[in-house]
């Protein structure tokens, strides 16, 4: 299972139990509070849509190793980032304009890498596309106002990830069954006498 995913499926979990137990109205008012409200939110963020259906075309193995090589340096750069900011909060040097500017580097970073795959096909572009809404909305995420953040805000927009990363598993499952069916069923050669 990718980072991505082993990050994403507690969050989930945790948001489910949240949102399971919040999702009795308040008996004097008849409406949810605040914060069930908010956790209603966070549950709407995570949804993903069923995966779309494609047909197969010879780029395809094309088009999964390069996202598959998009995900893994993307992971990478985020490691890098996240090692970087943590050790400069342990030394009290990380600045508030400092983690945003380089927030802002590494979205950046992220949707130069996505323009530069030379994707083939319609699922591989699609893919992309779910990459690119969501580092868009990330982008615009961080530069409102530190007053206009809730705390939804991490998790606004990560469906579009998440289905990106469930597309893409699908993808590669069809593909790898695909390849084991058309490659000849094992015989052992013949003897010679």
């Amino acid at each position: 299972m990718n980072k991505t995913a082993r990050l994403a499926l507690p969050l989930m979990f945790c948001s489910g139990l949240l949102l399971g137990g919040c999702q009795k109205e308040n008996p004097e008012t008849g409406d949810l509070s605040q914060q069930q409200q908010e956790d209603v939110e966070v549950m709407k963020q995570l949804e993903t849509p069923p995966v779309k259906q494609f047909p197969a075309t010879p780029n395809d193995a094309h088009d999964i190793q390069l996202l598959e090589d998009y995900e893994s340096r993307f992971l990478a750069m985020s490691d890098e980032l996240e090692e970087e900011l943590g050790k400069m909060r342990q030394e009290g040097s990380l600045t508030e304009e400092f983690e945003q500017q380089r927030k802002r580097e590494h979205i950046q970073s992220a949707r130069n890498m996505l323009r530069e795959l030379d994707l083939k096909t319609e699922q591989g572009r699609y893919i992309q596309g779910l990459h690119a809404e969501y580092w868009d909305n990330q982008a615009k995420l961080l530069e409102q106002q530190p007053e206009q953040k809730g705390n939804n805000n991490q998790v606004q927009g990560l469906g579009d990830y998440l289905h990106a990363q469930e597309q893409l598993k699908h993808w590669k499952n069809q593909q790898q069954t695909a390849s084991q069916q058309s490659q000849p069923p094992f015989s052992e050669p013949a003897k010679q006498q």
